[in-house]
């Protein structure tokens, strides 16, 4: 199996990378429609953050492969650390009561955190390895909190663990191709 990343410009002359553009809105910001609408029973900020960052992400997803444009990419990238940070947030104050936070001024420390790292970013843009390695980091930490959270502290009962399992070999799986992608796309497609 070889895989390619897509030509540019190949159905549309006004849109670079149709197939992904089409694919960030009808599914990336669909799913954070959905989940803002109707995966949120609590009302709970934190889940709505996350639900409006996901769609957001879907949004720049599409305006980067759309014209690929560098505010775009941004629009892309950063969003996808904010999620992981909300999503690394909600698993830290996972079993805490609604409105009582085990960490009240953590919200506060990852908003400054986030804005030192957009300012890195903005910094080191040209640097995709930057972007990368936050990336990376911040996922791998989400993965260990899961696991502590599902597995070791037994969260969750059988089904919990099982759905746990796959979503992270699925994560795993998907990040990979999308490293292979990133680094040899342009190789493969010659």
């Amino acid at each position: 199996m070889i895989i390619t990343g897509e030509t540019n410009y190949a159905h549309l002359n006004s849109i670079v990378e149709l197939h992904n553009t089409w694919s960030s809105l009808a599914g990336i910001s669909f799913f954070g429609l959905i989940g803002f609408w109707k995966g949120n029973p609590t009302r709970e900020i934190r889940y709505s953050l996350a639900y409006v960052i996901l769609f957001l992400i879907g949004v720049g997803s599409a305006g980067l492969h759309g014209t690929l444009h560098w505010i775009f990419q941004s629009s892309d990238e950063l969003p996808m650390i904010y999620l992981v940070t909300v999503m690394n947030f909600m698993a830290v104050e996972f079993d805490s009561p609604q409105g009582k936070p085990k960490y009240p001024k953590l919200p506060s420390i990852l908003f400054i955190l986030l804005l030192v790292n957009t300012l890195i970013y903005y910094t080191f843009q040209h640097l995709y390895l930057v972007f990368v390695t936050t990336y990376t980091a911040i996922t791998f930490y989400h993965f260990y909190l899961i696991y502590n959270l599902i597995h070791k502290a037994k969260g969750g009962g059988p089904l919990s663990q099982k759905l746990s399992r796959w979503s992270l070999i699925s994560y795993i799986g998907s990040f990979l191709l999308w490293l292979f992608d990133m680094f040899y796309c342009e190789l493969l497609s010659r």
